[in-house]
């Protein structure tokens, strides 16, 4: 079973929840708003309550306390964050055009304005809210390398490419690609790179890759 077809057997649909479980979602999406916008110490339940109606009462049941929301948000922009790469189909396809694919939705992915600012959210609460955190790493990170593992993997099995360790080529290919890239949109340095220069790191990207893995 492919990582897609795991992410499949647990989506649910709106029409599959209940009132109560709709608003808890209603709740989480305006709060990530606010929070993504003001951080952590700039949101307060009032505002969020003031956002999307309800009250203490209300929040407290489904979230506990503010950590909980908060910890509820991370969650949801985690999800919302790996789609794209839960959705590639890798396996069965050449070598070139599987890394070229994982690496024009890891850009889109990863330097997604929306994606930064988690980033930014998270690391910035990381020492208070350590789960948060680790539910960041093992959702962006760690499900984009475990997708390109898979067709590493398979690759080597039919004799794509040679004998090698599926998770270690994932994450040197991903960082290699997006490293500096990703530093400097987070530091406010870069907004985005253009498609030219995304397209020139991948092309010299895959092309040492290749060059390095690809059985002869």
């Amino acid at each position: 079973m492919t990582v897609h077809d795991r992410d499949n057997n647990h989506l649910t649909t709106n029409s599959d929840m209940t009132a109560q479980e709709r608003k808890r979602e209603a709740i989480v999406a305006a709060a990530a708003d606010l929070f993504l916008d003001s951080g952590y110490s700039g949101v307060t339940l009032d505002a969020v309550i003031s956002r999307v109606g309800g009250s203490k009462r209300t929040l407290y049941a489904y979230f506990g306390d503010k950590d909980g929301l908060f910890a509820a948000i991370v969650n949801r922009l985690c999800e919302e964050i790996v789609t794209p790469l839960t959705r590639l189909v890798l396996v069965g396809r050449p070598l070139r055009e599987a890394l070229g694919a994982t690496a024009q939705t890891f850009f889109d992915v990863l330097l997604a304005p929306r994606t930064l600012a988690l980033h930014r959210l998270v690391v910035a609460e990381a020492t208070r809210a350590p789960e948060a955190a680790r539910t960041f790493f093992l959702a962006a990170p760690t499900t984009s390398y475990r997708c390109l593992a898979e067709y590493f993997k398979w690759a080597s099995e039919v004799g794509i490419v040679t004998p090698g360790d599926p998770q270690q080529r994932s994450r040197i290919f991903l960082d290699a690609l997006t490293a500096d890239f990703q530093l400097r949109c987070l530091l406010g340095l870069l907004d985005s790179p253009t498609q030219m220069e995304r397209d020139e790191r991948m092309n010299e990207t895959i092309a040492i890759f290749m060059k390095g893995i690809a059985a002869s």
